[in-house]
């Protein structure tokens, strides 16, 4: 699993799995999201790309009381909710230069981390919309086509980089 990671600091021990990692229901989950319990503000996320895990380490930002009426869209379920119930996730950018590890990319996700339960959820028809479960398989490829790019985004592999002449 520590392999997956993206964008896991050389100096990072080891990457802490949540206690239920083993009763994990892969068939019914489109990434792993997980809080570090030593260090709240750490998350990780873990879905599979190419028959191979694929994830990222992420911290979360503190939330702005101030803005608690306001509702908010998860990047990746695209379900809005209260203020409080999403956050801003950042992700360091991987790389080889020092520099660039500087650099972050980030998301607004769900607090909880488990936007599974949303994907599942059952969506309100109106008579000519396809049936409730091709809605919901709709749902879990677009979320899982998000991931997929936003993972990517953080890993070295997937962006370039500008050179100065």
């Amino acid at each position: 699993m520590r392999a997956s990671i993206v964008n896991l600091d050389p100096a990072e021990k080891r990457v802490r799995l949540p206690a239920t990692f083993d009763d994990t229901p892969w068939h019914r989950i489109d990434y792993l999201g997980w809080r570090d319990m030593r260090a709240p503000q750490r998350a990780y996320v873990v879905t599979e790309a190419d028959d191979q895990p694929l994830g990222v380490l992420l911290r979360q930002a503190p939330n702005d009381a101030s803005h608690a009426s306001r509702a908010m869209m998860c990047d990746l379920c695209r379900f809005a909710r209260r203020f409080h119930e999403v956050s801003l996730f950042t992700a360091r950018l991987s790389s080889r230069d020092k520099r660039e590890r500087l650099n972050t990319i980030g998301l607004l996700l769900c607090t909880d981390l488990d936007c599974a339960v949303k994907m599942h959820s059952k969506p309100i028809r109106q008579p000519f919309d396809p049936p409730v479960e091709e809605i919901i398989a709709a749902r879990r490829e677009s979320m899982r086509a998000r991931t997929i790019s936003f993972i990517r985004s953080v890993s070295d592999a997937g962006r370039t980089t500008r050179r100065k002449k």
